[in-house]
C-alpha cells in the first residue's frame, strides 16, 4: 500500500493541473478574505460596526469559493487518467484495483486536507490584517476551524474523486457535483413538504453548508445541525461515492 501511495503522490504532484487548481483555490480564498476584511473595516470605521470580525469565520466563509477548485483537483486526479489513457499504465503498476483506488483516495484526501488547512489559516490571517481594529483574534477558534476546514475539504475531495471514478469524465463529474451539491438543495429548499425537507437536510450539499456555516458565529443557528454532524454526513456520502467508483472500476475495462 505504501508503494501504491508513493506512486499516486508522484503522479499527483507532477501534473500541472494539480498546481493550477491549488493556485486558483488560493486566489479565490485570498480574494474573498480581503473583501470580508475590508467590509468589516469600513463598517467598523463608519459606524462602529454591529460586531467585530472573527477572523476564523472569514477563513471558513472564503473556503466556500475555493472549494470548487479543490473539487476540480480531486476530479482530475482520476478522470485525467481516463482521458489520456494512462489508466492502463496505472493498473499495470498497481494491478489490484481496490488498492489502486484506495491509494489514490488517501493521497488526494491528504493533499486536499493540507491545502484546506493552509487556505483556512492564510485566509483568516489576511482577513484579520485587512480588517485592522475590527478584527477579533481567537487562537482556539482558529485552531478548531482549521481542523474543520481540513476535514471538510478532504471529505469533499473524496466525494468528488469517487464520483469521477464512477463517471470517468471531468466534465460529467463536475456537472454532477454541482447538481448534487448546489442545484438540488436549492431547488428542494423551495418545496414545503416535510418529507422532502427531511431528505434535503441530509444531501451532501446541505451537509457541507451545515459543516461550514454551522461553525460561523453569526449564522450557526440557521443550520439543521452542527458542523460535526455535517462532516459525518458528508463523510458518509464520500464513502458511498468511492464505493460506486470502485464498483465501476472493478466491473469495467480500463
Amino acid at each position: 500500500m505504501r508503494a501504491a501511495m508513493a506512486f499516486e503522490w508522484a503522479k499527483l504532484r507532477s501534473v500541472r493541473s494539480t498546481w493550477w487548481c491549488f493556485g486558483v483555490a488560493a486566489f479565490l480564498q485570498l480574494a474573498y478574505a480581503v473583501l470580508i476584511g475590508l467590509d468589516a473595516r469600513l463598517d467598523f470605521e463608519d459606524s462602529g460596526g454591529p460586531s467585530a470580525l472573527v477572523v476564523s469565520d472569514a477563513g471558513l466563509l472564503s473556503i466556500q469559493f475555493a472549494q470548487y477548485a479543490l473539487i476540480a483537483a480531486a476530479l482530475l486526479a482520476v478522470t485525467s487518467e481516463y482521458s489520456t489513457g494512462t489508466i492502463s499504465l496505472t493498473l499495470r503498476a498497481v494491478p489490484v484495483r481496490g488498492r489502486m483506488l484506495a491509494a489514490k483516495t488517501l493521497v488526494v484526501a491528504l493533499a486536499v486536507a493540507v491545502a484546506g488547512a493552509v487556505l483556512q489559516l492564510v485566509g483568516s490571517v489576511v482577513a484579520g490584517v485587512v480588517a485592522g481594529s475590527a478584527a477579533r483574534w481567537g487562537i482556539g477558534d482558529l485552531a478548531t476551524d482549521t481542523v474543520l476546514a481540513a476535514v471538510y475539504a478532504a471529505m469533499l475531495a473524496v466525494f468528488a474523486l469517487g464520483l469521477g471514478a464512477a463517471l470517468r469524465s471531468a466534465v460529467g463529474g463536475l456537472t454532477a457535483v454541482l447538481v448534487i451539491a448546489v442545484v438540488l438543495p436549492t431547488v428542494l429548499a423551495r418545496i414545503s413538504i416535510d418529507a422532502v425537507q427531511s431528505i434535503n437536510d441530509y444531501l451532501p450539499g446541505t451537509a457541507g453548508v451545515a459543516a461550514i456555516y454551522g461553525a460561523v458565529s453569526d449564522v450557526a443557528d440557521g443550520q439543521p445541525y452542527g458542523p460535526m454532524t455535517g462532516v459525518l454526513v458528508l463523510a458518509g456520502w464520500a464513502a458511498a461515492m468511492v464505493g460506486a467508483g470502485y464498483a465501476v472500476l472493478r466491473t469495467r475495462d480500463a
